[in-house]
């Protein structure tokens, strides 16, 4: 499946490497980030001396730092060596990275996120992102938004916090090796959090980083790789009220984009497997809806974000989960790996990831 690409030269993914997620990670930022970049790096075969440059993905306000990324500069390898942060998703910040890379300014970059959540209440933090006049006096957070989300599409569909149920129990399931951890039933009966949503039905938050290389350069002889062949990304209108919440149009945008990029039919390239950030069983209803996936597409074999995650991290390690798809199950030939941000995601990335002949 080589896409036509007007003679860019491919982007292979040439190393990955992420820690936890945990509920709570004893060491700190920096040490969580070497670990992952350390994995990358030695996934890759390489060494920071082989990185041009590199792209970080972090948040001032979650992590209560100014310019987050200085905390790791080390640690990336960053030290008189270029870098960019991208305070967004971590998919985000790799999609920068190979806007770098097919620039034609550097060969080989590396992409880092992290996230720790368990530092302090995340909730709070993220009522700082809201309109301060109308909002934040409502105590209105992201998890709030979703619960509006939730509510606009349960309103037109009877069904929806049954199916939303069943779906959240599998998932979590999944993540841990398909033992059963809550039913649907036990689901339905767990604490309301952001009506309609209930606890259960809330992927779990902790502490996390991930690392991925970026390269234009082929991989070593015996070693594997797929490559990234389409990208896109959008940015819907920040007032809930101003937009559609029962659908991510934004999503639908980023994904056309990312499909034109790659110079993929969208009726005839099928996509053999998804990962998708869905903190909530609702989210992934609005990402088939929005990149009109059917049953023939594997959605997060592994349990997705119910698995646990981390602010930041959550699209990077969509990337890794993607990219180690690909290599585990060599008849998949494209996957879609998906980051989401802001309240009800208003922000959303899109990566199209192909598998090496």
């Amino acid at each position: 499946m080589n896409a036509p690409n007007g003679g860019r030269p491919p982007i292979f993914i040439a190393g990955v490497g992420e820690t936890g997620p945990f509920a709570q990670d004893p060491r700190s930022i920096p040490e969580m980030v070497l670990a992952a970049v350390g994995m990358a790096l030695a996934d890759a075969g390489m060494r920071h001396g082989e990185i041009d440059a590199v792209v970080t993905a972090s948040v001032d306000l979650f992590d209560g730092l100014t310019a987050s990324n200085i905390a790791v500069t080390e640690v990336v390898g960053a030290v008189m060596k270029a870098e960019t942060r991208i305070a967004a998703d971590g998919l985000a910040a790799a999609i920068h990275a190979a806007c770098e890379l097919r620039s034609g300014a550097y060969q080989t970059v590396l992409v880092a996120a992290h996230g720790k959540a368990s530092m302090s209440d995340y909730r709070a933090l993220t009522r700082w992102a809201m309109d301060p006049i109308h909002l934040q006096p409502l105590d209105v957070d992201f998890l709030v938004c979703a619960g509006l989300q939730a509510s606009a599409m349960a309103g037109v569909d009877g069904g929806a916090q049954r199916r939303w149920a069943e779906l959240a129990a599998r998932r979590r399931a999944a993540a841990r090796g398909f033992a059963l951890e809550l039913s649907a039933e036990e689901v339905l009966a767990s604490p309301l959090v952001a009506a309609p949503l209930r606890e259960g039905m809330c992927a779990p938050l902790g502490d996390g980083a991930a690392a991925v290389v970026l390269s234009v350069l082929p991989p070593a002889p015996g070693r594997t790789s797929v490559r990234l062949v389409g990208m896109g990304h959008d940015l819907d209108r920040h007032t809930m009220g101003d937009r559609d919440l029962t659908r991510w149009e934004g999503l639908g945008r980023a994904l056309r984009r990312a499909r034109a990029d790659a110079g993929l039919d969208s009726s005839t390239a099928r996509i053999d497997l998804a990962e998708p950030s869905c903190l909530y069983p609702h989210e992934e209803e609005l990402f088939r809806d929005a990149c009109a996936i059917g049953g023939e597409t594997v959605i997060s074999p592994e349990g997705g974000l119910f698995g646990g995650t981390a602010p930041v991290v959550a699209g990077l390690s969509r990337l890794i989960a993607a990219a180690r798809g690909l290599h585990e199950h060599r008849h998949y030939r494209l996957a879609l790996a998906h980051g989401a941000w802001g309240p009800a995601g208003q922000g959303q990335a899109v990566a199209l990831l192909e598998a090496a002949d």
